[in-house]
């Protein structure tokens, strides 16, 4: 399924954009491969970092909605999401997701859609890097759509969401993004995320390992609060779970 869905969205850059075009892509999509298996890590305390005006600020033009259903989503939006790549795998993708409890922030300049990103609440679609409580929020899947970028829209949707969910009692927020994604780490680090760590992850046998290569801050069940860590640390705490020579197994709820 994985490679079908690569061939297929090969096929369909291939035929919008031309030969050069879909090389350049290949070979940009190979030299990711190699680097993706590393993530930088970002959490955001609720409890105590979104608490000032500015966190849920947005000019009068630019407006936020979310939605939980694919009900809620008008057509109109829907199509200009799902047709910004594969018209047959993002709409699968987007169903799945919503189905499982997944919600899409929607964030508009002047009534149009300028882009999205994805939460879910209490656990993640896939194994993550750190374990999660019932209050917990994965964000997930970002995209501002290219006539509105160099805007600031995403962190301002970022930012936004996480003054939300605070307003709701969550405790934590996590995030992450590939270590040769720099448009997106610069964005992140406008917000109120803070570097957790580098981590990559690994299955085996139905498990998921992580192993952090870099640890920045960490947080334990007695205090939210992050404190300084050294980096390369052995030995590591993380909501409570012991990452030991920086291997750390992964429960899930």
């Amino acid at each position: 399924m994985i490679l079908f869905d690569s061939i297929t969205r090969l096929r369909t850059y291939f035929r919008r954009h031309g030969v050069k075009a879909t090389l350049d892509r290949a070979l940009l999509s190979v030299w990711r491969s190699i680097m993706a298996s590393r993530m930088c890590v970002f959490y955001c305390d609720l409890t105590q970092t979104v608490n000032s005006p500015s966190a849920t600020f947005l000019p009068a033009h630019v407006k936020v909605e979310r939605k939980d259903t694919f009900e809620q989503i008008d057509p109109q939006d829907w199509q200009a999401m799902v047709n910004f790549w594969n018209p047959e795998l993002t709409s699968r993708l987007f169903v799945e997701r919503l189905h499982g409890g997944a919600s899409i922030w929607m964030i508009r300049s002047a009534g149009k859609l300028a882009g999205y990103g994805w939460s879910m609440t209490g656990h993640t679609i896939a194994p993550h890097y750190c374990p999660f409580g019932a209050d917990d929020v994965h964000f997930f899947d970002f995209l501002v759509f290219p006539e509105f970028r160099g805007q600031q829209f995403n962190p301002a949707l970022v930012n936004y969401m996480l003054g939300q969910f605070a307003a709701e009692g969550r405790t934590r927020a996590y995030i992450e993004a590939a270590e040769w994604n720099l448009p997106q780490l610069n964005s992140l680090r406008k917000t109120n995320f803070r570097s957790l760590g580098i981590a990559r992850k690994t299955s085996l046998f139905g498990r998921t390992f992580v192993q952090w290569t870099k640890i920045e801050r960490t947080m334990t069940q007695s205090s939210s609060a992050p404190r300084e860590q050294e980096p390369k640390s052995a030995i590591a705490m993380v909501n409570g779970t012991q990452a030991a020579s920086n291997l750390r197994r992964v429960t899930h709820s």
